[in-house]
């Protein structure tokens, strides 16, 4: 690496590490497209970091947001997942896709109550017969997988109800 410094500068030591430079990207609709191409290739830390800078940059990106909590709770970071995808809700309540999204990662946390309320959301916000199929179906087999699945405490049912005494 010094010998690359005195030959020809940072270019120079891109170019010796096999790596090509990468301009800097200040465009978020940019980094968010690359992102979602990096997670339709599996290449989720990757899409993740591109998903953040994107989101940072325009926090208001309903898709941005979105995309990020997918590729986040792929990388199994839950916390800043479900930030990703609370925002996106929030930025667009009634979309099919965001309440989609929000049920897979309370399956995949294994939190079947809360899996059910968004799925039962997807199903109401639902604008095609395909959506409301895909949310019958996930809805229909979270129920089915229930007497099967091991008990696993749900806090969001005690936490509910302690909310709720005076």
């Amino acid at each position: 690496m010094d010998r690359a410094l005195q030959l020809g500068g940072p270019g120079e030591v891109l170019m010796m590490e096999g790596k090509r430079p990468t301009p800097i990207v200040r465009d978020p609709h940019a980094l968010m497209i690359r992102g979602i191409e990096e997670l339709e290739r599996n290449h989720i830390e990757e899409a993740a970091g591109l998903l953040r800078q994107s989101v940072e940059l325009d926090q208001s990106s309903f898709h941005a947001q979105l995309a990020l909590g997918v590729a986040l709770t792929k990388a199994l970071e839950i916390p800043e997942a479900e930030r990703a995808l609370e925002a996106a809700i929030r930025l667009e309540p009634r979309n099919f896709w965001a309440h989609l999204r929000m049920a897979e990662f309370y399956q995949r946390i294994g939190v079947p109550t809360k899996s059910q309320e968004e799925l039962q959301i997807a199903l109401d916000v639902a604008d095609t017969s395909q959506q409301r199929k895909t949310a019958r179906e996930l809805l229909e087999a979270d129920q089915r997988r229930n007497p099967k699945r091991a008990w696993r405490p749900d806090f969001m049912r005690r936490w509910r109800r302690k909310t709720r005494e005076p």
